[in-house]
């Protein structure tokens, strides 16, 4: 029985997502039980002792997913398994996702023969870390009240932005926990929403223009700027003691305002509303929101420090999205109130063509409309096409978009009010109502990939994406898998220019979501021209998992 357990020793989220988290199993029908058995252990990652109490699922050919719990030596037992291929997942509070390193192929399941008898199969948890410290004011004495979150660097829509991985608050003595946190770097960045009062001469009860103040928002290591905070490095169950806070009191003031619509249908469904920072980066860190009264129709907001804003508004009602936005500055005075109007996005007509009289049926082909740069609370839009090619897309928007086709053929060109657009993005101006003309081309291309230098006992993956980053998120990307050195087909390409890159892992999916990490491993990668209707072949070495570690590592 080979224990891998060096692997598990991993000091970046970036290889613990991909090695973690295997893609879902296909669905398979149920069969009748049979005589087979799969048998293991699960332990700690670091200290290697086993885990009692954990709680160990296996998927295949079953109806359902069976749950077994690890006795107190660790050991778990699935018994009257018909043949087939499995999938095993544990689970314990205090530890993260598993490695699931199995003694015969590391990370793809277990294939069953008929009546076979599996043991030794081992599955090792990553022990949770935190982030403690100590939040106090300027004259040392503890801040309450107040939160600190773990915050990591993650892709979106092909843009870096900050993500909270967890978060705690402040008690009496000012001092907070973060826990469950995953091997990798972090910020810690404290944010307060409270409202303290300012000194000022004597005014009315309740006057707007009583001035208060709020603690400024910072990472620690300094200001609110990520460039010039200090990076955290968490390994796996570590505890990071002494990361504390001096809190420095600013102006804050409350936004008010109102929201409008011509069609009173939105607000009488429930309105929200949001400000975030015009920079993309702090957004998700530093927004805040607020509810609409259903009668006065205002909102107020508490605790706004001077800077560049977004607000935005939204609702839905009867499956149809209201929203509106508008650029607010903060000053060095109480602001006006505003007044922001929700719009109803418009229907957008289109219709859909082959560029060849040979094609698959236009019927019931799926149109997506994804959203770019419009807040979190945007949906992608979907219509489907009738016999003759059209749709109408429902609520569209003003905004940037990005045009998906999920139909037999692939997406050439797209016209949008006569006009070309790019499907990679295009921008809907207020009031455009198509049409949305879009071309698809029906010669499809198959390339041929043979991975090399891969260990025969385990599953190697390969990943096809196009080179273009404007051209990637649109559903072009394709992940094949075998076993080993091996050749991996993938059918059904669009045209175009590529790059493919194998590792020994069933889930590149986390790589392929980072811009920079495709740019660190080009080196690793081989770049191919797919024709239109072609068939093309390449070779791909690999990538050695401790090289992606370290790739990965020093890219983080």
């Amino acid at each position: 029985m080979t224990r891998a357990f060096c692997i598990c020793l991993l000091a970046s989220t970036a290889m613990a997502q991909i090695l973690r988290r295997p893609p879902p199993p296909p669905a398979e029908p149920s069969v009748p039980t049979g005589k087979g058995s799969i048998e293991g252990t699960i332990s700690d990652a670091i200290s290697q002792a086993p885990l009692k109490k954990a709680q160990v699922s296996i998927n295949g050919p079953i109806a359902g997913p069976l749950t077994a719990v690890t006795d107190a030596s660790g050991r778990f037992a699935f018994r009257q398994l018909a043949a087939g291929s499995y999938w095993l997942n544990a689970s314990k509070i205090g530890y993260n996702p598993p490695e699931a390193i199995f003694a015969a192929a590391p990370n793809s399941g277990v294939v069953l023969g008929d009546s076979e008898q599996r043991k030794g199969i081992e599955i090792a948890l990553m022990p949770d870390g935190s982030i403690g410290g100590r939040m106090v004011d300027e004259e040392g004495l503890p801040v309450h009240g107040c939160s600190v979150s773990a915050a990591q660097f993650t892709y979106e829509q092909n843009r870096r932005t900050l993500r909270s991985r967890g978060s705690g608050s402040t008690v009496e003595k000012g001092e907070y926990h973060i826990s469950n946190l995953a091997p990798g770097r972090y910020y810690a960045f404290a944010h307060c929403r409270t409202q303290l009062p300012a000194a000022h001469p004597l005014l009315p009860r309740g006057d707007p223009r009583t001035p208060h103040e709020t603690y400024l928002w910072q990472f620690y290591g300094g200001g609110v700027d990520p460039a010039a905070a200090t990076r955290l490095k968490m390994v796996a169950g570590a505890s990071i003691d002494g990361v504390d806070f001096q809190m420095t009191r600013v102006p804050a003031y409350t936004l008010r305002g109102s929201v409008a619509g011509g069609d009173p249908s939105p607000l009488a469904g429930g309105v929200t509303v949001m400000l975030m920072p015009v920079n993309r980066t702090m957004r998700s860190l530093m927004q805040a929101n607020a509810g609409v009264d259903s009668v006065s129709r205002t909102f107020q907001i508490q605790a706004v420090i001077p800077g560049s804003y977004l607000l935005t508004a939204f609702s839905m009602r009867d499956g149809r999205m209201f929203a509106a936005e508008q650029p607010v500055q903060i000053g060095s005075a109480p602001p006006n109130p505003v007044s922001i109007t929700l719009l109803s996005g418009v229907d957008l007509k289109g219709s859909v063509q082959f560029d060849s009289d040979d094609h698959p049926p236009l019927e019931n082909g799926q149109i997506s409309l994804a959203p770019m740069d419009e807040p979190f609370f945007m949906h992608q839009l979907q219509a489907q096409t009738d016999k003759d090619g059209a749709f109408t897309l429902t609520g569209v928007l003003p905004g940037r978009w990005r045009l998906i086709v999920s139909t037999p053929g692939y997406l050439k060109s797209a016209s949008l009010a006569g006009q070309p657009v790019s499907p990679g993005g295009f921008q809907v101006a207020t009031g455009t109502s198509g049409p949305l003309r879009i071309m698809l081309g029906s010669k499809m291309a198959d390339v041929h990939v043979e991975v090399t230098g891969a260990p025969a006992d385990r599953q190697v993956s390969a990943a096809i994406f196009p080179e273009d980053p404007a051209r990637r998120g649109a559903g072009l990307e394709r992940i094949g898998s075998a076993m080993g050195t091996g050749r991996i087909e993938f059918g059904s390409l669009a045209p175009g220019r590529y790059r493919v890159f194998a590792i020994d892992s069933p889930n590149p999916w986390p790589i392929l979501q980072r811009l920079d990490w495709l740019k660190a491993l080009e080196s690793h990668s081989a770049a191919l021209d797919v024709p239109e209707g072609g068939r093309v072949s390449t070779t791909v070495e690999a990538i050695p998992r401790e090289e992606l570690m370290r790739v990965l590592e020093e890219n983080e």
